[in-house]
């Protein structure tokens, strides 16, 4: 089987690539982060990136969309290498984590981790005000149960965490647990490895990104590149998944890197 994830970028017009990307591929199992659904029609189709990846992996039978809030903008002091960041969608839009499968989805859960689904018009106190869900969806595997957690992580400066960070993984790794099958925990953490938070799933759950010495999960031109390790993005999973590769692909697709895992349980 062939499980693809990747943080689609929400600040970025990059769906044609997106789309062609998500074709060559051909996954069975795909976990998006920063998934736009459009809700008013004044939104500039160029950062909609829902339909654009329903067309794209239109094989994939099943699926399940956790937005975490709903803004018709995003504006930040000193972010993304900008000292005045502003980004406009053009209308309302909801931002969320996405999974689509081949296999059968018994049951998915979007759960808050921090706040609520909220409408978000006031940017002035991000990050300490801000809304992350993790996904949780249940898949029925050739008759075996495997557990996905799909999350969008915090945003701390430096991706260093803090103690919101660690209750946030502690949780993930308490639902992780609950599992009554194997387990894959994916997606844009925004926290370095070495950090207390990221440390939480080590007694259960083998790091890939650790087990194959990954450098980068983010392309060159990203503002943290001089880091010893600019790894923000990870795939976990659980000792009963058989793992035949795992690679972290060099591409401009988007401003994370996608993280390519072929196994079986």
């Amino acid at each position: 089987m062939k499980f693809l994830s990747l943080n689609v970028a929400l600040f970025e017009a990059n769906n044609s690539k997106l789309t062609r990307f998500l074709q060559e591929q051909k996954s069975d199992i795909v976990c998006l982060q920063e998934v736009v659904r459009g809700i008013e029609k004044t939104v500039k189709a160029e950062y909609v990136t829902k339909e654009p990846v329903d067309y794209a992996t239109s094989d994939l039978k099943y699926s399940f969309y956790g937005p975490n809030s709903v803004m018709d903008r995003f504006e930040q002091q000193g972010f993304h290498g900008q000292d005045d960041f502003r980004f406009e969608l053009g209308g309302l839009a909801e931002m969320g984590n996405y999974v689509r499968s081949k296999y059968k989805i018994s049951k998915a859960q979007n759960i808050f981790l921090e706040n609520h689904f909220t409408y978000t018009t006031d940017f002035s106190n991000w990050p300490e005000e801000d809304y992350r869900a993790v996904l949780v969806a249940d898949l029925d595997v050739n008759e075996k149960l495997l557990r996905v957690l799909n999350y969008h992580g915090i945003w701390t400066r430096g991706k260093q965490g803090n103690e919101k960070t660690l209750k946030a993984c502690k949780e993930i790794n308490r639902l992780a647990l609950e599992a009554k099958g194997e387990v894959i925990i994916c997606g844009d953490f925004n926290l370095f490895p070495h950090t207390p938070s990221m440390k939480v799933f080590e007694e259960n759950y083998v790091s890939l990104g650790d087990k194959y010495k990954i450098k980068t999960t983010r392309p060159a031109s990203n503002e943290l590149s001089g880091s010893h390790r600019n790894v923000v993005d990870y795939i976990w999973t659980s000792k009963g998944v058989k793992v035949k590769s795992f690679e972290v692909i060099e591409t401009d697709v988007s401003d994370h890197l996608p993280l390519i895992l072929e196994f079986s349980i």
